[in-house]
């Protein structure tokens, strides 16, 4: 049966006797899986394919109903035979062995067994959050060997070098030896950035210098 096959009954009765029909197809070709499988020694019936049968079973329908089906007397077709030797030659692989048997429900919790980090079993409420915001810090000594590994670095160590005085985003940008119109754009980007994020302090048009710890806002006491 297709899986968007329409019902041909129109009425409660022919729709049982219909339904009732396919579940006969279907235990018929359950059976002649099993039998075919059972032709050969130790072989799992699972290894039937089901789909394989019925498309065997339908090419018997038209062998059946073809010009070459005529036979004499007394004889009939070995529709069987046609069918499970299909499934012989197309057989599905061997099931993977299980690693564990199947469990519906545990009776009894093993929570307490492997909980030993002491979790709390029970959810705690939140009556207060605490934020702390820490400044940057101007660092106090530099390693001329020591190349930096990110933009705010090398700002830091222009500023540091210079007593955190207001810098031109270009003078910024001469410095940090960028060239390309693009990189200097960047820059002017990646300043505005961390402007809003309290990390440099705007003091003129394209000009900063480090927000330090004394020059923020103090938070309000409880």
């Amino acid at each position: 049966m297709e899986p968007a096959a329409d019902m041909r009954s129109k009425d409660p009765a022919g729709l049982t006797q219909e339904l009732w029909g396919l579940l006969a197809l279907y235990q018929a070709l359950r059976s002649v899986m099993v039998t075919a499988m059972e032709t050969r020694y130790c072989t799992d019936p699972d290894r039937a394919s089901f789909i394989i049968a019925l498309e065997a079973a339908r090419d018997t329908v038209a062998i059946i109903a073809g010009p070459k089906a005529a036979h004499s007397p007394g004889t009939q077709a070995d529709l069987v035979g046609h069918i499970g030797t299909r499934l012989l030659h197309t057989m599905l692989p061997k099931r993977r062995p299980r690693t564990s048997a199947r469990v519906a429900k545990r009776g009894i919790s093993r929570y307490h067994t492997w909980n030993q980090d002491h979790r709390p079993r029970d959810s705690s409420p939140i009556t207060a959050i605490d934020i702390t915001i820490r400044a940057p810090t101007l660092p106090t000594s530099l390693d001329p060997a020591r190349k930096p590994s990110s933009s705010w670095e090398q700002l830091c160590q222009i500023f540091t070098a210079r007593a955190n005085q207001p810098m031109h985003a270009r003078d910024l940008a001469d410095h940090m030896g960028l060239t390309v119109p693009r990189a200097r754009k960047n820059l002017t980007s990646q300043l505005c950035l961390w402007t809003r994020h309290s990390l440099l302090t705007r003091t003129a048009p394209n000009t900063y210098k480090i927000t330090l710890p004394d020059t923020l806002t103090p938070s309000p006491g409880p």
